[in-house]
């Protein structure tokens, strides 16, 4: 083994996996085939198995709030912080419950691509939220283009392997709440055209044109997506945006997978039938996901996996193997929610532990090397390719020009500007 002086035994771990990603992408040393262990095998074998696993097939998470702290807690000033240092050293981040990421955790738990999560309060809602949800962007961009020896951001699926094989954590936007959009067809091409390659269609709050998980005692959960939202929909069909359904509710998550022409995601998301709230999805929801080809990517909140403030790695299994069970093992990924969640289970308390969970599925021999390869990262690749496939299917296409009706802006429609006759001077 590689030995570095002055290093602790964790530190080595990470930079051992790093040496040795080089010297196979060099040809120096060939990558091990991954190998089924007996299920009874001891941990550390279990686990030596899941690291080889995860060094041939990239691990991809669908959502992470890294991004949100750094505004809550640095205001964006990216000048006192660095992707690429140990943040459990460093203020405010050693102190904070919410916080599980840094680029030296990723790649300890081998984390081959990152969604970094775009979001701005649903309070932003028909005020600044477009400036907001840009200043977000910015950050991502600017947090990732100062560690470009150990990130990039990328915006394809062929992009992310290409990164896989060189050894770099690939790095990608997602928007967290259509809210952000301000209804507006024009922004979510911007945002494509800035790299943002999936938006959550809502969070905790309904838009004008869908309706949130959230229950609301004005707004019953039964309107789902409007004509408006159908429009958006196709728009983003057209455009290679994914759509993602966490934090939608299951009305509108129907009436998505009877728009869309392409896949969707639920970048963080658990099986209601294990906790039954409204955030997590319904069996026939996932039951409808091999007909669409969509996927479902387990997110590692507590409360959701148990609808409790305690969870185990077995809790998170529990879920990946209840979809699994309702929708197939083609349409399950991961999508912890690390640095947006105050609650871990126990044995993935940060974005360092992966090779944990992979270690205890390999105790079910109903999971093969490639079932778990499709698992971490090989899904989610064939439902982002399929995304860019639909996208070229409609490159003939016009872009929407549709605009909201008034009637869905309701009372908001003060807060806009509203544009003036040619007939006005502007002089």
């Amino acid at each position: 083994m590689l030995l570095l002086p002055y290093q602790s035994k964790e530190t080595q771990s990470q930079w051992w996996w790093w040496w040795r990603r080089q010297r196979q992408q060099r040809g120096v040393e060939r990558v091990p085939l991954p190998v089924r262990v007996s299920p009874d095998a001891a941990p550390q074998e279990r686990l030596q198995a899941a690291h080889t696993l995860l060094a041939t097939s990239p691990l991809i998470d669908g959502h992470n709030d890294l991004a949100w702290n750094v505004r809550k807690f640095l205001h964006n000033k990216l000048h006192s912080f660095n992707l690429s240092s140990d943040l459990t050293k460093e203020k405010p981040w050693r102190n904070s419950r919410f916080s599980h990421t840094d680029l030296p955790r990723l790649r300890k738990g081998q984390v081959a691509a990152q969604f970094w999560s775009v979001y701005v309060p649903c309070g932003a809602q028909y005020l600044n939220t477009v400036q907001l949800l840009l200043e977000q962007v910015d950050t991502v961009r600017r947090m990732v283009a100062a560690s470009p020896h150990d990130t990039v951001l990328v915006r394809s699926s062929s992009e992310i392997l290409e990164e896989f094989r060189r050894g770099r954590v690939a790095s990608l936007m997602g928007v967290e709440g259509g809210h952000g959009l301000a209804s507006s067809m024009g922004v979510v091409r911007a945002l494509y055209d800035l790299g943002v390659r999936y938006v959550t269609l809502t969070h905790k709050c309904h838009t004008p044109w869908a309706e949130c998980s959230e229950p609301d005692p004005h707004l019953p959960n039964t309107r789902g997506l409007t004509p408006y939202g159908k429009e958006l929909v196709r728009e983003m069909n057209r455009l290679g945006l994914m759509v993602d359904l966490s934090h939608a509710s299951a009305r509108t998550a129907r009436d998505v997978l009877a728009t869309t022409r392409a896949p969707v995601i639920f970048s963080h998301s658990a099986a209601r039938a294990l906790c039954g709230i409204e955030r997590n999805v319904p069996d026939d929801v996932l039951s409808s996901l091999a007909e669409n080809g969509g996927i479902v990517m387990i997110s590692f909140y507590n409360d959701f996996l148990t609808c409790s403030e305690k969870a185990s790695v077995q809790d998170v299994v529990a879920h990946i193997n209840h979809v699994r069970s309702m929708a197939g093992v083609d349409y399950v990924g991961l999508g912890a929610g690390y640095d947006g969640i105050n609650r871990t289970p126990s044995g993935l308390e940060d974005a360092s532990r992966y090779p944990k969970l992979f270690a205890e599925l390999l105790k079910d021999t109903t999971w093969s090397v490639q079932d778990l390869k499709k698992l971490a990262g090989l899904n989610f690749l064939r439902v982002f390719a399929r995304v860019e496939q639909v996208r070229e299917e409609l490159s003939s296409e016009r872009p929407s020009e549709e605009i909201i009706p008034i009637h869905d802006i309701d009372s908001r429609w003060p807060c806009r500007y509203k544009f003036a006759s040619l007939d006005d001077a502007r002089t």
